[in-house]
């Protein structure tokens, strides 16, 4: 606007100054007073044309220029009696067009992309350039168990204590990391990142690999677990069979060589009985059945399991000790199922005590959940994070079955659960 001022006032003095001159010399010199108004007119229409010609279609462009500045896509620049200038505009309004086009692209584009790592079952964790967290979708949140974003927002990975955080600020760009939670999960971590404004934007994406790997693993066993069975009751069937037949045939003869053979013959039928009863458990850990949920009170259930345990801790000198909530809590679950992973939980606390220990179970009421203590030996992490992997056992004489049932059971009731062995205490929590 300033420059069109301007230039109307240089106008206008011109105009102005042939008009005063030629008014001056109008009486003395007609000629001249003519011949200036002439100029006069012509310098008018010059102004006009030039106006029309440069000055116009310039402020026509410094108003697109305004247009682009507030990223305004919708507006059009008008046509101007100017060829050249014409040009200039109907390119600038086909950019603009484009522009509008391709910002509306790039919404829609992000919008979609929005909603679909919003719907992810995937975690997307996405990070700024100073490696700092900007952004968890709602299956991040839920996958590592953060209750809010505002608590890690801003933070390096490192500087948080969530579920894989510690693994998770390990990666570097384009890892592919398993990682294993004992008994609980399976991760599939990855680092990858996207261009943002010319330089990688990094971002995490975590998948849950639990229940497909445990389908696998399951289904893998199981088949190999029945093969075993059939083949062994099979065999153990004919061998049993026969010798008892020549356990009677020995006991009849009165051949005093024979009669050493005696024992013998009885401690391979012995054997036979024990592989059949290691088989038939084998055979009961595929076999379990669905719960069967009803109300249940939690500190009856460990009540039921101290009654069931009290006697061989007393025996070995290990403390057991209850501390229940109160209120108490009535839970949905199998009763049956659930003492018996207890039970299960207890007996290797105390046979991993040996003898002069202490061993606590623990009740809470908000939210619910029961937790057995022990100040035993502790548990290695390498020992740790295979207890749960079928038939993995530190036993002598251990079958790996006892913790494959717990596993099995809590995943059946949809109970989250974790062991932990620090400073002392190995601590295994269910939540109910």
């Amino acid at each position: 606007m300033k420059s069109k001022r301007l230039f109307w006032l240089l106008a206008a003095l011109v105009f102005g100054s042939l008009i005063t001159t030629g008014i001056l010399f109008s009486d003395t010199h007609p000629a001249l007073f003519w011949t200036m108004e002439g100029i006069a007119a012509l310098s008018l229409i010059l102004f006009v044309s030039l106006y029309r010609r440069l000055i116009k279609p310039y402020h026509i462009l410094l108003n697109g220029m305004e247009l682009l500045n507030e990223q305004d896509f919708s507006n059009r620049l008008r046509l101007v009696g100017n060829d050249e200038a014409n040009r200039l505009i109907e390119i600038f309004n086909r950019m603009m067009t484009e522009l509008k086009n391709e910002r509306l692209q790039v919404r829609e584009t992000n919008r979609f992309l929005d909603l679909l790592i919003r719907a992810s079952p995937q975690g997307v964790v996405i990070l700024d350039f100073d490696e700092r967290i900007s952004e968890i979708n709602p299956a991040g949140l839920r996958l590592l168990k953060i209750n809010d974003i505002e608590t890690v927002k801003g933070k390096k990975i490192g500087e948080s204590d969530f579920k894989l955080a510690a693994d998770l600020a390990g990666l570097e760009s384009g890892d592919d990391l398993i990682v294993r939670i004992p008994g609980q999960a399976i991760y599939r971590c990855v680092r990858s990142s996207f261009a943002d404004r010319g330089f990688d934007h990094p971002f995490i994406l975590i998948e849950e690999l639990t229940r497909e790997l445990m389908r696998i693993e399951k289904a893998s066993y199981e088949r190999i677990i029945r093969m075993m069975s059939h083949e062994v009751n099979n065999s153990i069937g004919a061998i049993g069979a026969t010798l008892n037949v020549v356990s009677d045939i020995l006991r009849q003869t009165q051949d005093s060589d024979w009669q050493d053979v005696l024992p013998a013959v009885s401690a391979s039928f012995e054997r036979c009985g024990n592989l059949a009863r290691f088989t038939s458990k084998l055979a009961d850990v595929v076999r379990i059945p669905e719960p069967v949920r009803a109300d249940l009170s939690l500190n009856e259930l460990v009540r039921s399991v101290d009654a069931l345990t009290r006697i061989e801790c007393r025996k070995r000198n290990i403390s057991l000790s209850l501390s229940l909530a109160d209120p108490d809590t009535i839970i949905r679950a199998d009763g049956i199922q659930l003492e018996q992973v207890l039970v299960n939980i207890v007996k290797n606390a105390y046979e991993a005590i040996g003898h002069d220990g202490r061993i606590r179970i623990v009740t809470t009421a908000d939210p619910p959940s029961v937790t057995v203590e022990d100040n035993g030996p502790g548990i290695p992490e390498e020992i740790r994070k295979q207890l749960f992997t079928p038939f993995f056992t530190t036993k002598p004489s251990g079958q790996g079955i006892g913790l494959m049932f717990v596993r099995e059971v809590l995943n059946n009731h949809r109970m989250a659960f974790s062991l932990t062995s620090q400073n002392g205490c190995t601590r295994f929590e269910i939540s109910v």
